[in-house]
């Protein structure tokens, strides 16, 4: 074997090894990503829907616990998908949505809706 054959082989190794390494990290980050979303979605949803039943609270007013939790959806970076108070006005509803910034998984229209977390949480109304 010459020297020439041994740097050939220890140049396709190394190059072996950075592709792989991209790939994982690629792999990684996209998932990072995903995980990192659903859980602001989740956390941002529950403040959300607290926000809404404070201002409801103080008012009975469906609109104005409306416009508080698309304020606090639009604050925290996600969108309120759906609000609803039940009929008889104990308890608020809100589904927010969070698109994970991805490299990959968002351009792909099969794995779009992978990068789409999406959370519902209700909170009681409680009156004095």
């Amino acid at each position: 074997m010459t020297v020439r054959e041994r740097g050939d082989i220890v140049i396709g190794w190394l190059l072996k090894l950075v592709i792989s390494l991209a790939i994982v990290g690629l792999v990684a980050f996209e998932g990072g990503a995903i995980v990192v979303a659903r859980v602001q979605a989740d956390g941002t949803a529950n403040d959300v829907a607290n926000e809404a039943a404070i201002v409801y609270a103080r008012g009975a007013n469906a609109e104005a616990a409306e416009k508080a939790a698309e304020a606090e959806a639009a604050h925290a970076g996600v969108t309120l998908v759906r609000f609803d108070v039940a009929p008889d006005g104990r308890s608020i509803s809100v589904t927010v949505e969070k698109d994970a910034k991805t490299l990959v998984l968002q351009r792909i229209s099969a794995t779009r809706s992978w990068t789409e977390a999406r959370s519902t949480r209700r909170r009681d109304v409680i009156t004095n």
